[in-house]
């Protein structure tokens, strides 16, 4: 096809899902964070292109509501409809001389994939891109483009459930308009409830009494031949949501505002479902008349978030969490302890003779050692302990405010113990242990950053004066403990 046809149907697929210059939504917003948190650059978006313009449908970092197409990386990936990965823009001569490179906000790396959409006849066509950029060039991956083309699948979706929704208010305005053309748009209803895993229902509020489409009787795993089960509805429901469902309805019959809410579902068949509600009031003659909605299975997007929430908080190697998800829940803890009034304890742990590991038996004893590191600090989790891997082979233990200082030096004693072990093979064997620093938040005013340079400075004090002991800041060699 020339690229004028092509560029025509691109332009018309955009237009057609009405989804330019609209206000953020949280989906989108999220994808684009999810994508500069995996992928650790400083900026990100989900991008739009018209045949003047980039237009961010979401974005992260120093970037502009919207820029000019010519000169923008994304249009690369617009036009080809084919993944881009720059090391270094600066030194590509295609994109050196970009506004964007040269001036704000010095794109260095990027990489980005197309956005699709879904055509009435099937084919998929390219709208835009989802994109991470740095101000600082990077090795490319190949898990980079990876990541992104699954991210980007979960951007597809929404577009695609939009233009669903889109063609569904089509289908009802016809509807209305020409009885004969009615049999013909339930078909193209049921079929989109199929694409969608998506069905609709109906409250009479006067009659209490529920109609669903067969959509939502496919999502809760019961025969359309069987009827709504009007009085079991909210069994479907398990507590907390139950409830939290609930308080949104009647918010909605007392108010009139519309809801909706991401629940946990548990089907006629004991299945295990999340879905996504919607609710709204349906007025006759001024007066509410009935409660109408969606009611839409999002089970696998759901679980493909958790998945890479839990891959960007989690360390691949150990299984702990990792410095950025260590730092998350320190603030929060620090955050709760001011409100109490107490203080909480961190130890950073440094392990001695790891390297001696790694050299003499090299990198997969040193991964067993730092695996095995792990499994004895994941017991600390017992006792209300949060332990994460830093990096290399540092490690750091927020202790909570329950311990208490008499509490916690007993703890580190058995912990230093619990650390000095042999790392490798019988025969083939290196000795390890492990250096602790300890910072009590009262002395950091319950700043992060200053509690971790004080637990730095005791950690390396106790290395100077003895490996394999603790040291704990401020006590000037009162606080140290042999293992």
């Amino acid at each position: 096809m020339p690229d004028t046809q092509r560029e025509a149907l691109r332009q018309k697929a955009l237009a057609e899902i009405a989804l330019l210059d609209t206000p953020p939504e949280a989906e989108f917003d999220t994808l684009a964070q999810l994508a500069q948190q995996v992928l650790g650059t400083s900026m990100s978006s989900v991008t739009l292109i018209d045949p003047e313009r980039q237009w961010f449908k979401a974005r992260c970092g120093p970037l502009a509501p919207w820029t000019e197409r010519g000169p923008a990386l994304c249009t690369v990936v617009f036009e080809t409809e084919a993944p881009l990965m720059v090391a270094d823009a600066s030194l590509d001569p295609r994109f050196a001389a970009s506004p964007f490179v040269a001036g704000e906000p010095h794109i260095r790396f990027y990489a980005g994939v197309p956005v699709r959409v879904r055509l009435v006849n099937g084919d998929r066509v390219t709208i835009g891109t989802l994109c991470v950029l740095d101000d600082k060039p990077r090795e490319p991956k190949a898990s980079d483009l990876d990541i992104l083309n699954k991210l980007a699948c979960l951007a597809e979706a929404l577009v695609d459930a939009r233009a669903v929704a889109l063609r569904a208010a089509e289908a009802a305005e016809q509807r209305r308009l020409a009885v004969e053309r009615l049999e013909r748009e339930r078909r193209q209803f049921k079929q989109a409830e199929r694409m969608a895993d998506m069905g609709s229902y109906r409250y009479d509020i006067a009659q209490n009494t529920t109609v669903w489409s067969d959509g939502v009787f496919a999502i809760h795993e019961l025969p359309v031949s069987g009827g709504v089960p009007n009085g079991e509805l909210l069994n479907f429901f398990p507590e907390p949501d139950r409830t939290r469902f609930l308080d949104a309805v009647l918010r909605t019959l007392d108010t009139g505002e519309p809801f909706e809410m991401d629940t946990d579902y548990v089907t006629a068949k004991g299945n295990a479902r999340r879905v996504r509600v919607s609710c709204e009031i349906e007025l006759s003659k001024g007066s509410p008349t009935a409660l109408i909605g969606l009611v839409q299975d999002i089970t696998d997007r759901h679980r493909l978030e958790e998945r890479l929430r839990h891959q960007a908080r989690t360390d691949d190697l150990t299984q702990l969490p990792n410095r950025a998800e260590f730092n998350r829940v320190l603030d929060k803890r620090l955050h709760d302890a001011r409100a109490q009034g107490q203080e909480l304890a961190v130890l950073l742990i440094d392990l001695d003779g790891f390297k001696g590991v790694n050299d003499a038996l090299g990198h997969a004893a040193g991964d067993d050692v730092l695996r095995r590191v792990a499994d004895r600090l994941r017991k600390l989790g017992q006792d209300g302990c949060f332990p994460a891997r830093l990096g290399g082979d540092e490690f750091a233990v927020i202790v909570p405010v329950e311990l208490g200082r008499s509490g916690l030096m007993s703890m580190v004693e058995a912990l230093l113990r619990d650390l000095r072990f042999d790392g490798g093979e019988p025969g083939h064997t290196a000795k390890v242990a492990g250096t602790v620093g300890i910072a009590w938040s009262a002395s950091a005013d319950g700043d992060r950053e200053i509690l971790l340079r004080q637990a730095d400075a005791a950690l390396y004090a106790a290395k100077r004066s003895r490996k394999g002991t603790s040291q704990t800041y401020g006590d000037d060699g009162a606080g140290r403990h042999a293992g």
